[in-house]
């Protein structure tokens, strides 16, 4: 398995909208195609994790007992330097000008995709592209539209307790992520054969009180039990919000499958 890092620093799927490969006929299906599948999950990597009845342990301080995400409008653009053979589309298709799959395009895909990163790696796209190499993905987290989810409003929702108090963050933050990859060398590469990519989001490294974020700093500023960590700030606790936003993107693997 190889392993790379995002350089920029991201119940199975709840309800999938809707996908749609750009440029590509509905009636007939190419040559030259491949399948790729785009899948994510939750991992805790440190050595001291353990699993409780409830959740899993990222230290004796921090159980994380749910997490949870919002993403949106993937895209793929092709490589530049190696955009590989041309594919000549249908006249009546809507792609680019000159009526070619090439370095030019970009390849979207559209969602939501709720995502339960508790649940094991989740297969939330499988999809038909045309083969070449692609250099980047590029995703964006935002809100929630569900009403009867508890993500409406929400891009972000990580549920748990700090040392034996309970904890909720949330936020409701809409950035792009992209992925580019540390060895120039390597694109996503659709062939014959299937390919897949799985975003991680490690946990164990977003709540480490070294690497990422210490949860032990957090306050209950109002005293109702509970402390709560959001851009909306009932306890005093927004600038530990940003902290978390800005870790959860700095620990983000990407993962050829």
């Amino acid at each position: 398995m190889k392993h790379f890092r995002l350089t920029n620093f991201f119940a199975a799927f709840a309800s999938l909208l809707a996908i749609s490969l750009v440029g590509c006929s509905k009636d007939e299906t190419p040559s030259g195609e491949g399948r790729l599948s785009i899948s994510a999950k939750g991992t805790f990597s440190s050595a001291g994790t353990g699993k409780s009845a409830s959740g899993k342990s990222i230290n004796n301080d921090v159980e994380i007992t749910d997490f949870r995400m919002n993403l949106k409008e993937f895209e793929l653009e092709f490589d530049m330097e190696d955009p590989g053979e041309d594919y000549e589309m249908d006249e009546n298709d809507d792609w680019d000008d000159d009526g070619y799959y090439d370095f030019e395009d970009e390849i979207e895909l559209a969602g939501p995709f709720e995502l339960d990163l508790m649940a094991g790696q989740i297969n939330f796209l499988n999809v038909t592209l045309p083969m070449g190499k692609f250099e980047e993905l590029e995703f964006k987290f935002d809100e929630g539209t569900d009403p009867t989810s508890d993500l409406f409003g929400k891009s972000v929702l990580i549920q748990g307790t700090v040392q034996g108090t309970p904890f909720i963050f949330w936020h409701d933050f809409e950035d792009e992520v992209e992925v580019d990859f540390e060895d120039p060398n390597f694109d996503i590469a659709i062939s014959e054969t299937p390919e897949g990519i799985v975003i991680d989001f490690d946990l164990s490294l977003i709540f480490d009180g070294t690497a990422g974020v210490d949860l032990t700093q957090a306050m209950d500023g109002n005293q109702d039990g509970t402390i709560e960590i959001s851009p909306s700030d009932p306890d005093g606790n927004n600038e530990l919000a940003q902290s978390i936003r800005n870790a959860i993107k700095a620990h983000i693997d990407l993962l050829d499958d």
